[in-house]
């Protein structure tokens, strides 16, 4: 389901949401939604392929990782603030803090390396902050903050 709410007097929307199925299928709905509702609100190209690259690689963690096949739901909403533009990733998998992945050692050869492991790495140097909420009822709640995206209103 989409929602668009409009923040009153500022010609900007509040919220686009969109709630998908758990499933690698919709991650091509997921990142089109976040490009446009991006594009609507006046972002960078730039800064709007790094929101949707990091965004992709955290719902896929999701998908995969959380979720592991059992039926569930993404809830995505971009939400613009100020300069800045958020892109709010929700789910009902299993508690997972992004933050607490450590940095991956990317000194050892190729060969070395564990196959994996950096899609967290890619979203925290696509973004300037992300943020990371437990959720009262169960899931989590993932903030990703592009800062100075567009022109405050």
């Amino acid at each position: 389901m989409d929602q668009v709410t409009s923040a009153p007097g500022t010609g900007d929307f509040a919220q686009a949401e969109l709630t998908v199925p758990a499933d690698v299928r919709y991650l091509v709905i997921i990142r089109r939604f976040i490009h446009e509702a991006a594009q609507v609100l006046g972002a960078a190209t730039k800064s709007i392929d790094d929101l949707v690259q990091a965004a992709d690689e955290l719902a896929t963690n999701a998908i995969l990782h959380g979720y592991r096949g059992q039926l569930g739901w993404i809830e995505v909403a971009v939400r613009p603030a100020g300069g800045d533009l958020l892109v709010i990733l929700r789910d009902q998998a299993p508690p997972f803090d992004p933050r607490l992945v450590p940095e991956p050692d990317l000194s050892l050869p190729l060969e070395r390396r564990p196959v994996g492991g950096l899609g967290v790495y890619l979203s925290r140097i696509l973004t300037d902050e992300i943020r990371y909420h437990a959720l009262p009822a169960g899931g989590n709640e993932v903030i990703l903050v592009k800062r100075g995206v567009r022109a405050a209103k």
